[in-house]
């Protein structure tokens, strides 16, 4: 992707016939820093870009999906290390999904637990969950687009979507099938 420049910033947001101070609402980032960009004052840091263009682009076509926020499933059932294999069993046949995350008592992630995990490791359903987690799950920004969430799913099976360091929620290939059905992504 090409970094866009502050007077490309400037012409967009000027095609769309907004603000500077729409824009700040819109990206949250705050509008001396807009004019500061646009002016190119400043060498802005990649988040504040992807912030105007996310903003810019969400105006400009509200009807496509372009982060994984618009496509993630938010009730995120998880599971803490210590849990059974049973609970995880119950919870996986319980709700028909195939992944879950497990979480440290703080909310942090440790892995996740799959279908494939738990027949893989062959742990006795009494066993504990940190005995079948996978440790190191793909954990993704929710700020990702769907563009290359679509390119990682092609190597993982699920994404775990974290807002600063909380889990928000997960995008599974089939996520983004539905999404390709019912809504126009890029």
């Amino acid at each position: 992707m090409e970094v866009p420049t502050g007077s490309h910033i400037r012409r967009w947001r000027k095609s769309l016939s907004m603000t500077q101070a729409r824009l700040a609402e819109l990206s949250g980032v705050a509008q001396s820093i807009i004019a500061k960009v646009e002016n190119e004052a400043v060498d802005p840091r990649s988040s504040t870009l992807r912030k105007l263009v996310e903003a810019l682009s969400r105006f400009e076509s509200p009807e496509k999906l372009h982060t994984v926020r618009d496509v993630m499933v938010t009730d995120v059932a998880a599971l803490k290390f210590n849990d059974t294999i049973q609970t995880a069993i119950d919870n996986m046949v319980k709700d028909g999904i195939s992944q879950l995350p497990v979480l440290s008592v703080d909310g942090e992630i440790l892995g996740i637990v799959s279908e494939e995990s738990i027949l893989q490791k062959g742990a006795h359903r009494n066993g504990l969950v940190g005995q079948v987690m996978h440790p190191g799950p793909t954990i993704v920004d929710i700020g990702l687009s769907v563009i290359e969430a679509r390119r990682r799913l092609t190597e993982v099976e699920v994404l775990l979507v974290v807002e600063g360091d909380i889990l928000a929620g997960l995008v599974t290939r089939m996520d983004l099938v539905h999404a390709l059905r019912l809504n126009s992504i890029g």
